[in-house]
C-alpha cells in the first residue's frame, strides 16, 4: 500500500499477502466442484478450505495484535498494553460471532439458489465462487482489524485516527481526521482504502509525512473544479467552494428527499435551531437551482439553510470538537456496567464477545439483528421491547413484551412481512459484518 506510515503498510500490505493466500487455496478447491453433485462436493472440499481460512485469521489476527505497537512507536508514542491479545481466539469464527464453517456454507446455498432462479451451472458456480471468495476476504480482513482494534483497548489513552488515501469518496472524506476509542468500529464500503492508524488524539504526523490526509478541507482543495464536481456533485461542490460546511453538505444526502433534506433536522440538529418552525431544509442543489444567477442570494440561504456556519469552515466540524469517550456504550461510558466492561477489556487485552458493551458498533448491529430475529421466531414482537439497547437485556427475550412502546404498538403480533424484514435486515447485516457504510 503506497504513502502510508511504514507500520501501516507493513501491516496492511502483509494482510492483503495472507488474505490472498487463502483465496487461492479456496479457488482450487472450488475448481473441483461437481456441478451434479454439489453437495457431496462441497462436504470433501470444505475442510482444506475452512482449515486454510482459519490458518489465515490467526496469521491476520497475530499481525494486527502487534501492529498498534510499532505504529505508535513511530510516532514516538508507545504506550504498554494492559493485555495481550489472543490470536488464536479468531480462528474459526466469522466477523459476525458465527462458526466459520456455516458463514463458508453459504457459497453452497448462493449456487443453488442461482440454480434454482434458472442460472446454467458454470454461471450458478460463478457467482458460488464471487460469495466465497467475499467471505474468504472479509473474514482474512476482519481478523486483523479487529485484533489491532482490541490492541488499542488494551492500551491507555490510544485509539485510532481514520486518514485517506486518495482518491476517495465524499463519505469517507467527511471521516476523515477523526480520533475513536476501540469501540467505535471501522465503517467502510467494499472498495474502501481508507486507513486505520494507531494513534493518540491529535497525533497523527508520521503519517502526514507519509502523504496520507486528515483534513477533508485539504483534500477537497487538492482536486481541480472538475474533480471536485465529479466527486462531490456540482451544486455541493459548488457550496464548499462557497464557504459551506463539508460535514454539513456531504451529509445532507443522507435524508435527502426530493428538493428538500431532513438531515439535521431533528431535534438536536443544528439545522432545526435556525429554520422557521415547520420550515423544510432545501438542499444545495435546490438553492442553487432556485437562485440561478444570483449568487448572494444563494449564499443567504445556504446561510439560513445552515449550510454556511458562524464558524467558518473547520476540519472536524466547528459546531463541535472532537471529543473521545465511550461512544454508544453504556450512555458513554456514564453506565456503571459500561465502564466496568470497559475497565475490564483494557486490563486483559480481551472483550467478553458477548457483552453489548464491549462490541464494536458493528458487531453491536449484527448482535441487535440477530437477536430482533431470534424474537421472530419465538413469536414476539421486538417492537414492543424498550430492550434493544444498552440496557441489561439487551435481548427484550425476559422483560417487555406487550408493554407500550413509543410508537404505540403495544401487544402488536408478528406479521409475516415484519418477520420478512427482520430475517432480511439480519441476514444484510451478517454477509456486510455489520458494516451499514
Amino acid at each position: 500500500m503506497a504513502d502510508a506510515p511504514i507500520a501501516a503498510a507493513l501491516f496492511y500490505d502483509a494482510l492483503v499477502d495472507v488474505r490472498r493466500q487463502a483465496e487461492r487455496t479456496a479457488r482450487q478447491a472450488w475448481a473441483d466442484m461437481a456441478p451434479a453433485y454439489l453437495s457431496e462436493s462441497w462436504t470433501r472440499l470444505r475442510p482444506p478450505i475452512l482449515a486454510a481460512l482459519v490458518a489465515a485469521q490467526v496469521e491476520a489476527a497475530s499481525m494486527g495484535a502487534t501492529y498498534g505497537a510499532f505504529a505508535l512507536a513511530e510516532q514516538g508514542m508507545w504506550q504498554a498494553p494492559d493485555g495481550f491479545v489472543n490470536p488464536q481466539a479468531f480462528g474459526g469464527w466469522s466477523s459476525s460471532g458465527a462458526k466459520l464453517g456455516g458463514t463458508l456454507d453459504t457459497a453452497l446455498v448462493a449456487t443453488k439458489e442461482a440454480i434454482g432462479g434458472g442460472a446454467g451451472t458454470v454461471q450458478a458456480l460463478a457467482h458460488g465462487w464471487e460469495t466465497l471468495s467475499g467471505i474468504v476476504r472479509m473474514q482474512v480482513s476482519d481478523a486483523g482489524r479487529v485484533a489491532a482494534g482490541i490492541d488499542v483497548a488494551a492500551r491507555p489513552g490510544v485509539g485510532y485516527v481514520r486518514m485517506l488515501n486518495p482518491p476517495s469518496c465524499p463519505k469517507c472524506v467527511v471521516l476523515a481526521g477523526k480520533f475513536y476509542r476501540w469501540n467505535a468500529g471501522f465503517r467502510r464500503h467494499p472498495r474502501c482504502d481508507c486507513v486505520h492508524v494507531t494513534s493518540t488524539a491529535g497525533s497523527t504526523e508520521a503519517a502526514h509525512r507519509e502523504g496520507l490526509v486528515d483534513d477533508p478541507y485539504e483534500y477537497f482543495h487538492s482536486l481541480d473544479q472538475n474533480a471536485q464536481d465529479r466527486a462531490f456533485g456540482a451544486a455541493n461542490a459548488q457550496a464548499i467552494r462557497d464557504g459551506g460546511d463539508i460535514y454539513q453538505v456531504v451529509n445532507s444526502a443522507r435524508g435527502r428527499k426530493g428538493a428538500f433534506t431532513t438531515e439535521g433536522t431533528g431535534r438536536r440538529g443544528y439545522a432545526s435551531s435556525i429554520l422557521k418552525a415547520r420550515q423544510r431544509r432545501m438542499t444545495p442543489e435546490t438553492i442553487y437551482r432556485l437562485h440561478g444567477d444570483d449568487r448572494a442570494g444563494a449564499l443567504a440561504d445556504l446561510r439560513a439553510q445552515g449550510y454556511i456556519l458562524p464558524g467558518g469552515q473547520v476540519s472536524g466540524g466547528s459546531l463541535r470538537g472532537r471529543v473521545e469517550g465511550h461512544g454508544q456504550m453504556g450512555r458513554g461510558g456514564t453506565r456503571k456496567a459500561a465502564s466496568e466492561a470497559l475497565a475490564a477489556a483494557r486490563r486483559t487485552g480481551v472483550r467478553d464477545p458477548s457483552n453489548r458493551y464491549t462490541m464494536t458498533a458493528a458487531e453491536r448491529r449484527v448482535y441487535d439483528a440477530k437477536q430482533k430475529y431470534l424474537a421472530v421466531l419465538d413469536g414476539h414482537n421486538p417492537q414492543t421491547s424498550p430492550g434493544f439497547s444498552n440496557t441489561p437485556d439487551p435481548t427484550g427475550l425476559l422483560r417487555g413484551y406487550g408493554r407500550s412502546s413509543a410508537d404505540g404498538t403495544r401487544g402488536r403480533p408478528v406479521t409475516p412481512l415484519m418477520a420478512a424484514q427482520y430475517e432480511a435486515a439480519y441476514r444484510r447485516l451478517l454477509a456486510s459484518g455489520g458494516q451499514t457504510h
